[in-house]
């Protein structure tokens, strides 16, 4: 088992970007709107004006999560991003520049780079420690790999993805909803340390080989099932131990079917579960911290002491989370 404390999390989200808005999102089961998100920061603003729009939002949760943490940057202290596109308008932008006679700005081809918003945050804090961006992965269990292997260090995980309108347009257009949306959620984990943020106790990973966006759904129920059960099994826990399950399934997906079909399998048709990707919508390479981002948030107000968090990626990767209040 992990036992990995959430000792800080910085979320930009549909469902709001503090602790009260995500509780009044969470009640109110607010729908997802769609498009740019606004976002609070006390960045500095001569050393973020070479910034591209994902790393200014890395960088404020990011700035978030070390606030929240108390932690200090410095030789211990990493970051490991994780994004599906990238600064995938600024591309789409620079891609038009190139078929005109206009000159682009150096440092908007320097934002194209898929690992410049990692770089521009590093810089900015001065992070010594771990620092790696993963492309459409999965990138929380990953982080917690490196909590195990060196326990000494604390670990910012960033999971970000702007809005793109194609791409929103495309999934509504499919689904008849906005289901895409704008997100960009870090944690900052910690091994040895209390938390009034909860802990990761248990996690596991599959592959289902395609994304359930963009593709026809085949039947995923025992993939599912696979990875909970190992989760469950990590954390030393029965499926009566949960109390509630945040559902991945993005909304009209095929693939909604099978996980909650999994879902009331191990843990019956009472449990209290939902689709959490209906507030959130479906924000790529932040959708899965975000989701244990709420979690972290529902387990801190006492709504419930252990959540169990899954995530479906667009690469096609399901992840499972345990999110508890207590260490186990």
């Amino acid at each position: 088992m992990s036992n990995i404390a959430i000792t800080g999390w910085g979320l930009i989200s549909e469902m709001g970007n503090d602790e009260q808005q995500i509780l009044k999102s969470y009640d109110e089961k607010t729908e997802v709107k769609g498009g740019s998100l606004e976002f609070d920061h006390n960045l500095k603003p001569a050393k973020i004006r070479r910034m591209g729009r994902l790393a200014k939002m890395s960088a404020a949760v990011s700035e978030k999560c070390l606030a929240m943490s108390q932690a200090e940057p410095g030789d211990n202290t990493g970051i490991i991003m994780n994004t599906d596109y990238g600064s995938i308008n600024l591309n789409i932008e620079f891609g038009k520049v190139l078929k005109t006679p206009d000159l682009s700005s150096p440092s908007d081809f320097a934002n194209t780079v898929s690992n410049a918003a990692l770089g521009h945050v590093t810089l900015y804090f001065g992070l010594k420690g771990a620092s790696t961006l993963l492309m459409g992965s999965n990138g929380l269990s990953y982080t917690i790999r490196q909590l195990e292997k060196k326990p000494e260090q604390k670990i910012i995980f960033c999971g970000a993805d702007e809005y793109c309108e194609p791409i929103a347009n495309y999934a509504k257009e499919k689904y008849g909803k906005n289901v895409v949306s704008e997100g960009v959620g870090a944690v900052i984990l910690e091994n040895n340390k209390n938390s009034d943020w909860g802990y990761i106790v248990g996690d596991a990973q599959s592959g289902i080989g395609y994304s359930p966006l963009y593709q026809d759904t085949s039947d995923v129920k025992d993939n599912y099932k696979g990875v909970i059960e190992k989760a469950l099994k990590e954390a030393g826990l029965k499926a009566e131990d949960v109390d509630l399950v945040l559902m991945s399934g993005d909304a009209g997906s095929g693939v909604r079917a099978y996980e909650e079909a999994a879902v009331v399998e191990i843990f019956g048709e009472d449990k209290e579960r939902r689709f959490i990707k209906d507030e959130l919508g479906e924000c790529f390479g932040a959708s899965a911290v975000s989701s244990v981002i709420v979690g972290s948030v529902l387990v801190k107000n006492n709504r419930y002491k252990k959540v169990l968090v899954l995530g479906t990626e667009v690469s096609g990767t399901i992840e499972a989370y345990v999110v508890s209040k207590e260490r186990v």
